[in-house]
């Protein structure tokens, strides 16, 4: 008999739970095993040997998963031959937060700019988390998922990058993302568990967009008030790259930049929020 979409999803999530486990308890008895661009991703279908250097940010270093944990060490000395694609801005930027905080005991606070106003930690836990089933779509991925540490609780946070600052698209995909980690609530929470050795309350969300600084002109001032109050009202905070060489039609302003700084957006970084649900 065929699974549902939820079941399938389900069951997806339970097994990433267990390769969650698994892989933190290998970090920590094999603290040396990896060099520092090097990271074992967990998908739907076991590990993945992927790459954090800004060469070839977030490329396979073979194609294709695995279940075994030490197999997977092994793919990183199988490096495949053809040429990679063509890196794209976010992957470069998403791949230098990632190894930020896998070198930083998992926290990306520092390496996003966060002061200790709302975040005492905000901890990585899984990259490109797929919302869906390629045979009962639609597939969504969400770039970065962390786990927010703020007065003694701990909730999800989910990170967004974009190189395009498309505010109203981010905002309705964070909205997406956020109905199914409420959908698949207990998965969720073993998941996240597993992934930082936290138990993590899902009754509030983290929001938080990374794109790159514009340059400031008159129009743009204007632009980033409206900016501004929109994410206000949805209370989702905007973190800036410190670069001042973006512009409008301009996609590559994170290509190959080998070392990042970030920055919330005058210093607004909002506090989780309840969920509500679909209105």
């Amino acid at each position: 008999m065929s699974q549902t979409r939820d079941e399938t999803i389900r069951n997806r999530l339970a097994k990433m739970t267990g390769w969650a486990e698994e892989r933190r308890r290998f970090m920590a008895d094999h603290p040396n095993e990896l060099k520092e661009d090097w990271y074992i991703r967990i998908g739907g279908n076991g590990y993945r040997a992927v790459s954090l250097a800004c060469e070839r940010p977030l490329l396979g270093f073979v194609s294709g998963s695995t279940t075994d944990i030490e197999k997977v060490v092994s793919h990183f000395h199988s490096e495949r031959r053809n040429t990679p694609d063509r890196p794209t801005p976010e992957k470069c930027a998403q791949a230098w937060l990632i190894k930020q905080a896998i070198n930083n005991r998992l926290n990306l606070k520092t390496c996003l700019g966060l002061d200790g106003s709302i975040y005492d930690e905000l901890l990585f836990a899984l990259d490109e988390v797929s919302f869906g089933d390629r045979n009962q779509g639609p597939i969504e991925r969400l770039d970065i998922l962390a786990v927010g540490k703020s007065n003694g609780k701990a909730f999800p946070v989910f990170i967004e990058l974009k190189s395009e600052r498309s505010l109203g698209q981010l905002i309705k995909q964070l909205d997406k993302y956020q109905r199914q980690v409420k959908r698949y609530e207990g998965e969720f929470k073993k998941l996240l568990h597993a992934c930082t050795s936290i138990k993590v309350d899902l009754s509030e969300y983290g929001r938080i967009m990374v794109w790159p600084k514009r340059t400031s002109d008159r129009r743009s001032d204007r632009r980033s008030d409206r900016i501004e109050d929109k994410c206000a009202k949805h209370k989702v905070t905007v973190i800036e790259s410190d670069t001042d060489s973006w512009i409008e039609s301009d996609t590559d302003s994170w290509k190959c930049i080998r070392d990042f700084s970030f920055h919330p957006l005058n210093n607004k970084v909002y506090p989780p929020t309840p969920y509500i649900g679909e209105s």
